[in-house]
């Protein structure tokens, strides 16, 4: 296992769970408003509440949710893979992700319209700072499909790597699956989260439909993943200890790690 401080063994709170096979990171500490969320503050009607996963949110703002521990560990295993290759998150929320991507070895660019507010964009650079990773992102406050055009042209981008996790509602994710597809290189990997909605899965149906490889992640939120060219997506377990269910809209996806199929979603 990896760590911050080498040498040191991770733990984790009980109710997270991280798939087998994974390197661990746990950067906690430089969130400090981090909590374990009350899911009945959250109206969004697409999260798994459900799933006993642990589902963590910044206390300022109680009612959004970050990626869990296993999506984040989806995200910083992945990462690895393109150590010092560009990529592009879209949607980075407080940081969390970001930081996890950064840890990794990406050489990120953040596009979220959120860091044009100063306490957000503040909240975010700190935390970033503090786990020693700033100098290996770039926080650009616009909004995507538009922005990532315009720096994609401005600073001659093509990226490896791309996490969407911007706009759910349509036709949001399938336009940053349509600047993916135009923008990420040859070789490349697209990472979604938030799967459980059939608004996000129109991103990854898009590309599938346009010849890239896909495969679900059963998650507490449903990942997906779509590649093309010469690289591959972690392999993901899915909890054994959870009676995993996935919606009819996903049926058609293969399930990484499991033969789980349609069935209804988690409320």
């Amino acid at each position: 296992m990896t760590n911050l401080s080498a040498g040191e063994a991770i733990t984790f709170p009980a109710g997270d769970y991280v798939a087998p096979g994974f390197s661990h990171i746990k950067p906690d500490a430089f969130f400090p408003f981090m909590t374990i969320g009350d899911r009945s503050a959250c109206t969004w009607p697409y999260l798994r509440r459900n799933v006993p996963h642990n589902w963590y949110v910044d206390r300022r703002i109680p009612d959004v949710g970050f990626v869990n521990r296993d999506e984040a560990h989806i995200l910083y295993n992945t990462a690895l893979r393109f150590r010092d290759r560009l990529g592009l998150e879209i949607g980075c929320w407080l940081g969390w992700s970001a930081c996890h991507l950064a840890l990794g070895g990406l050489r990120l660019d953040v596009i979220d319209p959120e860091l044009a507010n100063p306490d957000i964009f503040g909240s975010v650079i700190g935390s970033l700072t503090a786990a020693g990773v700033d100098g290996r992102v770039t926080l650009i406050p616009g909004i995507s499909p538009r922005k990532v055009i315009e720096i994609a042209s401005l600073l001659r981008r093509r990226w490896s790597f791309i996490f969407i996790d911007g706009a759910h509602d349509a036709p949001g994710p399938q336009n940053d699956a349509k600047a993916a597809h135009l923008l990420a290189s040859d070789d490349a990997l697209v990472l979604f989260h938030d799967l459980a909605s059939p608004d996000v899965t129109e991103g990854l149906a898009y590309l599938r439909e346009r010849g890239w490889r896909t495969l679900i992640y059963q998650t507490m939120q449903i990942m997906g993943v779509a590649w093309r060219g010469a690289v591959e997506p972690v392999v993901h377990i899915p909890d054994p200890a959870v009676k995993w269910v996935l919606p009819p809209h996903l049926a058609s996806f293969e399930v990484s790690g499991s033969d789980a199929r349609s069935s209804p979603p988690y409320r």
